[in-house]
C-alpha cells in the first residue's frame, strides 16, 4: 500500500521511521497484526487488523474501495515494534490451544533428536565448537582436527540484556547462507495464526529460546537444534544434517 518510509517526529522517539497501520491497530495494538514479512529494505511493512483483513480478501486485494476500511495511521518505527511485540499476548481460544500442542509437540520431538544425536556424535564432548556463517557449518573438533560438521540454519536469539527473542528471519545482520530456510517457519505459524512464529521481536526469554526451536525445527525438519553463547544471550541454531569427518 505504501513505500518505505520517510522521517517522522515521534513525541516519545524522537525523530524516527514513518510506518503504516490500520487506524484499529493504532488505537488497540493487542490483537493479531496482518502484514508481509519483513525485508531488508522493507523493515515494518504497512500493518491492518483481522477486520481489515477480512475486507481486503473479499476484494482479493487492497483497491481505492477497500483501502477506506483502513483508516491509515502513521506511528514511529518505535511504536510500531514495541506495539507488534506485544500483540503476541492477544493468541487466544482455539489458536492458543492448538499453539500450545504445537509447542508440546515441539519439544518432545526435540528431546528425542537431541538424545539421538547424543547417542550417535557425542556432541557434548568435544573439545570446541565453531560456526562459520558463509559456509552455513557449525564444526566440532578435538586437539585442533575436525570430527563432526553440521549444516546448520540459524533459528532466532535471546537477549538476556533486553529479556527478548529475535527470529533470525528478521535479524538483517546474519548472512544469506544461515537464512534462507527459516522463513518457512513464518509462513507455517501465518497460516496458523502462530503470533509467536509471526512477530518478529517480544518478550522471551532461554526457555521461549528452546519451546519456539523445538517447533522450527520440526517444521524445517531438522534433526535436532545446538544453542551457543553470545555476547548478550545465546543463539539457537537448526541442525539440518550432521556427518562425521577426519
Amino acid at each position: 500500500m505504501t513505500e518505505e518510509a520517510s522521517a517522522v517526529h515521534c513525541d516519545q522517539h524522537g525523530e524516527s521511521l514513518a510506518t503504516y497501520v490500520c487506524g484499529h491497530l493504532c488505537r488497540h495494538p493487542l490483537q493479531r497484526w496482518f502484514c508481509d514479512m519483513p525485508e531488508p529494505d522493507y523493515r515494518h511493512p504497512d500493518a491492518w487488523c483481522a477486520s481489515c483483513h477480512a475486507e481486503m480478501l473479499k476484494e482479493g486485494g487492497w483497491n481505492d474501495h477497500n483501502e477506506e476500511c483502513l483508516d491509515l495511521q502513521i506511528i514511529c518505527h518505535h511504536c510500531y515494534e514495541a506495539s507488534k511485540s506485544r500483540s503476541v499476548e492477544s493468541l487466544e481460544g482455539p489458536d492458543k490451544e492448538a499453539w500450545v500442542t504445537a509447542v508440546a509437540h515441539g519439544h518432545q520431538a526435540l528431546q528425542e533428536k537431541q538424545r539421538a544425536l547424543e547417542a550417535d556424535y557425542g556432541l557434548s564432548h568435544f573439545e570446541r565448537w565453531d560456526h562459520d556463517a558463509s559456509a552455513g557449518t557449525l564444526t566440532f573438533s578435538d586437539g585442533g582436527v575436525a570430527r563432526v560438521v553440521a549444516d546448520i540454519e540459524f533459528i532466532g536469539s535471546v537477549s538476556e540484556a533486553s529479556g527478548t527473542w529475535l527470529w533470525a528471519w528478521a535479524n538483517f545482520h546474519h548472512q544469506a547462507q544461515v537464512v534462507a530456510r527459516i522463513p518457512a517457519v513464518w509462513e507455517w505459524g501465518e497460516a496458523r495464526g502462530f503470533l509467536h512464529l509471526t512477530v518478529p521481536l517480544w518478550k522471551g526469554d532461554a526457555t521461549d529460546g528452546w519451546e519456539l526451536s523445538g517447533v522450527a525445527a520440526e517444521v524445517l525438519g531438522a534433526c535436532g537444534v545446538y544453542r551457543v553463547p553470545t555476547a548478550s544471550g545465546f543463539l539457537y541454531m537448526a541442525l539440518m544434517s550432521v556427518q562425521r569427518v577426519g
